[in-house]
């Protein structure tokens, strides 16, 4: 892989490269079998032709020699024939001269027919004389016979005229045979030259159709040979990065930092991971769908290749995690300066047409050789230091700490056993009482949790309940737990209720209330006695989410609380935005009611709120039978502490109930805090 990085683009579809191929391969194979029939047809055509007009040639060549040789032979007789019939005088010889000379006639014209007309027009033009002095003397000899003048008509046929002229027909008779024989003999030699050079362009037409059929098959091949290259270059490509951001992906990164890290190990330099993560990402993604959530990354991407260098390596490691690879051979500040660098570009608002988006990321460094020489150690290295980033608040760096890796190990292997606990049924409910302060009668309890583990022993909520909500795994943890108070439930009285809270991450989940629903139905518990506690840190993370979730609880028949009420900036701002049933106390105003008096003005004040809203109350922390005096002097009807009861399992609670029944006064089961737990 390229050292220089740089970011894959969409690549648009295309046609199969194979049908393309093929379809050439067939147009190619079609037009040679197209142009081989038209070949093989034209082929055959001339050749049928060729020798329909070399045999026709034949026969006139044929035909020439054989009117050549009876002309002579005519010639002969009829010289015979008239010199018989000189020296005869015999009639016989005369009829016999006449055919002779018909017949020779006959045959000059059809040797003429074999000649082209100029030449049989010639041999007419240049007999024509001869052939009528021949005729007249003819004439004349035929009536000295027939008077008996045989001496006359002996004397006309051996004159020196009748012989001339009898030599210039027989010339020019040889000459007409003779251009008759060359000119079928021509004919026949053009039809073989024609035929030659017909079978000649053929193979050349052949030859070269082949050659530019080969040569356009060639072509395409060629083409096609490239679309596939640049198809495997593509799919390499696609192979190596992320379909949403272009970026490399976490196959190709690994490939990239092991390249690196050999190149960084053979010159002695040093090189630093940074592991990026987006802050109030979940929420953006959550509130307006994944199609906002990918365009947030995308865009993330692009800043990533804006604030950094072409050549720092640049991946989307999965979710919204971004891994950076930067040589650090200016200095080990060059990766804090990235650092920096990457947290303020991507705190800059993001706009999609009318929307803004507000994000933020933690960046955890870790360094080689340093830290780590693998690149899956300096991963896991640079995982572990944005962890500590992320614990520290949101936009901030932190550089990997060997120290603490030890305590990352011991954290990544409590939430494994956390996970498996939940799964087991290690996370048990117990249970404290929520109790009216004049009467001290129970008038709710809140769930609380413990964690039953095989080998830590039990332990309690600050030991687990943070590492739950940070693995996603206090959304489980609930409904779990939720399950098992259920069934608690129906042994209670009828009229307790159920308090339990709800983390600020199970705000986001917007099957939380269904999920609620579902439990109570299962167990066939009503929905009024149960009462959802919400902290101020839920509510400062999404306003308009906990208002959607309020709405839904209390449409359901469940009744919400706020709880830890001052603690935070804005609880006056929530409560007239939001019904709350009830608002808790948090336990550090009521621990210093007679220490400080601003607590019991900031008490006062709340109870004061709480009346002019038509809110219950409930104080928490109360340990003395002095502080609930004192509250119930300032107006606080209810209360919660270890002066009615710790924490116990749903045992001791129905053991404590039935304690009160056995009692020789009758007492009603609300009593039971009577009887400390």
């Amino acid at each position: 892989m390229p050292d220089t990085h740089h970011p894959t683009q969409r690549l648009l579809p295309t046609v199969s490269i194979v049908e393309e191929t093929m379809r050439q391969a067939l147009r190619a194979v079609a037009l040679a079998l197209v142009c081989t029939s038209l070949l093989t047809a034209t082929l055959l055509a001339e050749r049928l032709w060729s020798s329909a007009q070399l045999e026709h040639a034949a026969d006139r060549h044929a035909q020439a020699n054989r009117l050549a040789g009876e002309i002579r032979l005519a010639e002969q007789e009829l010289l015979q024939a008239a010199q018989s019939a000189a020296l005869t005088g015999e009639a016989s010889w005369i009829e016999r001269y006449d055919r002779l000379t018909a017949n020779l006639t006959q045959k000059i014209e059809h040797a003429s027919l074999l000649v082209p007309l100029t030449v049989a027009q010639r041999y007419r033009d240049k007999t024509k004389e001869a052939s009528a002095e021949i005729a007249q003397m003819r004439q004349s000899a035929l009536n000295a016979l027939n008077s008996g003048a045989l001496d006359s008509a002996r004397t006309l046929f051996d004159g020196e005229r009748y012989t001339s002229r009898t030599r210039l027909i027989r010339e020019a008779t040889e000459e007409l045979t003779a251009i008759s024989l060359a000119a079928t003999e021509r004919q026949i030699r053009e039809l073989r030259t024609r035929s030659y050079i017909v079978a000649g362009l053929a193979l050349a037409f052949t030859v070269g159709g082949g050659l530019l059929l080969w040569r356009r098959l060639s072509s395409g091949l060629n083409d096609s040979r490239g679309s596939l290259l640049e198809a495997e270059v593509r799919v390499q490509r696609l192979a190596a990065s992320d379909l949403l951001t272009g970026l490399d992906n976490r196959a190709a990164l690994h490939d990239a930092m092991q390249t690196r890290l050999a190149r960084a190990a053979k010159h002695h330099q040093e090189l630093a991971v940074l592991m990026v993560d987006l802050d109030r990402f979940k929420p953006v993604n959550d509130r307006n769908g994944h199609m906002v959530g990918d365009l947030v990354l995308k865009e993330v991407a692009v800043r990533l290749g804006r604030c950094l260098r072409q050549s720092d390596l640049r991946a989307r490691y999965g979710g919204d995690e971004f891994v950076v690879v930067i040589d650090e051979a200016d200095g080990k500040r060059t990766a804090l300066a990235a650092a920096e660098r990457i947290i303020e570009t991507l705190c800059e608002p993001m706009y999609f047409g009318d929307l803004a988006v507000n994000i933020g990321a933690s960046v955890g460094v870790a360094r080689y050789p340093r830290d780590a020489s693998s690149d899956d150690e300096l991963i896991r290295k640079a995982d572990s230091a944005l962890y500590r980033a992320k614990k520290s608040g949101m936009n901030g760096v932190c550089v990997y700490d060997p120290k603490l890796d030890e305590a990352m190990s011991e954290r990544a292997a409590l939430e494994q056993e956390l996970r498996e606990g939940i799964s087991e049924g290690q996370l048990i409910p117990y249970y404290q009482p929520i109790v009216s302060l004049a009467k001290r009668h129970v008038m709710s309890l809140e769930l609380l949790c413990r964690w039953k583990h095989p080998t830590r022993g039990l332990l309690t909520p600050d030991k687990f309940i943070s590492l739950a909500e940070d693995s996603g795994l206090i959304g489980p943890l609930t409904i779990s737990l939720l399950n098992q108070a259920c069934r608690d439930m129906l042994r209670f009285p009828s009229h307790w209720r159920l308090s339990f809270n709800v983390a600020p991450e199970q705000i986001q989940d917007e099957s939380l209330v269904p999920q609620l629903l579902a439990v109570l139905k299962e167990n066939q518990v009503p929905p009024h006695r149960l009462d959802v506690e919400l902290t101020e840190t839920a509510l400062v993370n999404d306003t308009a989410r906990a208002r959607q979730v309020i709405l839904a609880l209390k449409a359901a028949g469940m009744t919400v609380t706020l709880d830890d009420f001052g603690t935070g900036y804005s609880s006056l701002s929530y409560l007239a935005e939001m019904t709350f049933d009830k608002i808790k106390i948090d336990r550090s105003f009521v621990r210093t009611l007679r220490e400080r008096p601003e607590s019991t003005k900031i008490v006062d004040a709340i109870l004061g709120l709480s009346r002019s809203l038509g809110v219950d109350t409930v104080a928490e922390g109360v340990e003395t039978e002095e502080e609930a005096q004192l509250l119930l002097n300032l107006g606080c009807k209810n209360g919660q502490g270890y002066l009615f009861g710790r924490p116990v399992r749903a045992q001791e609670l129905q053991q404590r109930i039935a304690l009160v029944a056995d009692q020789v006064e009758p007492l009603d089961s609300q009593m039971m805090v009577d009887v400390p737990l």
